[in-house]
C-alpha cells in the first residue's frame, strides 16, 4: 500500500509540473491575448484576405487589422463623398490594394502618420500619396531592403495566415513617391469629410495625427496606442514627444476617439490626458522605470512609454 501511495504522488506530481509547463510555454506566445475582445464591438466585413482582418467602425470609416504579425499594424480607410483617405498601409505582406478595391471605388489618397516601414509597405500599390517633404521621409520613400526589416517578418513573429505566395526570404518595403506634399494645419478635402494633418514628431521626425472633427475622430500612428509606445530609437526624441503629447491634448473636445496604428481601435479620448500626464511623469526624477540597456521603460498602467536613458529631453537626432 505504502508504494501505491509513493507511485500515485510521483504521477500527481509529474502531471502538475507537465500542466505548468505547457501553461508557462503557452503565457511565452506573443499572441496569446489575441483576439482582443475590443474588436468584438464592430462589423467584420469579409474581403477575402485572411492575412487581414476588416471591420467597419462607423458608417463611412474602416479599419484594416494585421492580428496575425506581433506588431498587430492598423490602417483606416476614411470615406468622403469624393475621395477617400488610406491612413497608412501596413507592411506588404498581404494584398492590400485588392481589400480596398471591394470596400470602395473612391480615388484614393494615402496619407501616412509616419514614415516607418509598417506603415508605408503597401503605399507602392497606390498611384496618389501624400506626404511631408523632409529629409526624414524622403529617405524612408527609398524603401528597406530585407537585410534592413527582415528581422521583423519570420516564423517567429507571424503565427498564421500567411499569404501563400508570401516569402520571408524575400521580404522588403518597396519604394514609392509622395505625389504631394503637405504642411502642419493643412486641410485635406474628402467631399463633405474634412481631415486636417496635425505636425506631432516624437516617436518619429515625421510623425503627424490626422484630425476628423466632423466624426470626432483623430488618427494617432503610432504617437499613441494602448502598448508599450517607441520613443527610444536613434531618430526618436523624448523632447519632441513630450511636446507634441500637449499638442495633441489641445485637440481633447474636438474628437472623441483615437484611432491608434497598433492593437486595438477606437480609444477614449481620456487617454490624451493620460498621455500629457505621463510626459509629465517621465520628467520627475522620482517617478519609477524599468531599467533596460540604454532605455528605460514607465509603466502607466494600459500603456507604457519607452524611451532613452539618460533621457534625451533638450538633445534632438534626426532630421
Amino acid at each position: 500500500m505504502r508504494y501505491k501511495l509513493i507511485l500515485i504522488l510521483m504521477i500527481t506530481t509529474f502531471l502538475v509540473s507537465c500542466s505548468k509547463k505547457a501553461q508557462e510555454t503557452a503565457e511565452e506566445n506573443w499572441y496569446d491575448p489575441l483576439p482582443r475582445q475590443s474588436w468584438s464591438a464592430f462589423e467584420r466585413v469579409d474581403t477575402g484576405q485572411d492575412w487581414f482582418e476588416v471591420y467597419k467602425i462607423s458608417d463611412n470609416t474602416f479599419a484594416i487589422y494585421e492580428p496575425n504579425q506581433w506588431q498587430e499594424a492598423i490602417s483606416y480607410l476614411l470615406l468622403g463623398t469624393e475621395k477617400a483617405m488610406l491612413v497608412d498601409t501596413l507592411q506588404g505582406i498581404g494584398d492590400l490594394k485588392a481589400v480596398i478595391d471591394k470596400l470602395t471605388d473612391l480615388p484614393i489618397i494615402v496619407m501616412n502618420t509616419h514614415t516607418h516601414y509598417d506603415h508605408v509597405s503597401s503605399n507602392y500599390q497606390f498611384d496618389t500619396i501624400y506626404g511631408l517633404n523632409m529629409p526624414y521621409t524622403l529617405n524612408n520613400t527609398k524603401g528597406h531592403n530585407h537585410d534592413e526589416i527582415g528581422s521583423s517578418v519570420t516564423s517567429e513573429t507571424i503565427w498564421k495566415n500567411l499569404p501563400d505566395n508570401f516569402s520571408y526570404d524575400f521580404y522588403e518595403s518597396k519604394a514609392f513617391k509622395i505625389d504631394k506634399f503637405v504642411n502642419d494645419g493643412d486641410i485635406i478635402d474628402l467631399g463633405n469629410r474634412e481631415i486636417q494633418v496635425v505636425y506631432i514628431p516624437g516617436h518619429s521626425p515625421d510623425s503627424v495625427i490626422l484630425i476628423d472633427q466632423e466624426n470626432r475622430m483623430m488618427m494617432t500612428g503610432d504617437s499613441f496606442y494602448p502598448a508599450p509606445i517607441y520613443v527610444y530609437s536613434d531618430s526618436a526624441s523624448f523632447q519632441d514627444f513630450f511636446m507634441s503629447a500637449q499638442i495633441m491634448f489641445g485637440y481633447r473636445n474636438d474628437v472623441d476617439y483615437l484611432l491608434p496604428g497598433h492593437n486595438e481601435t477606437m480609444q477614449p479620448v481620456s487617454y490624451l490626458n493620460e498621455l500629457r500626464k505621463a510626459t509629465l511623469a517621465i520628467l520627475n526624477p522620482t517617478t519609477p522605470y524599468e531599467q533596460g540597456e540604454n532605455r528605460r521603460a514607465y509603466d502607466f498602467g494600459d500603456f507604457s512609454i519607452i524611451v532613452k536613458d539618460p533621457l534625451d529631453f533638450g538633445i534632438r537626432t534626426g532630421d
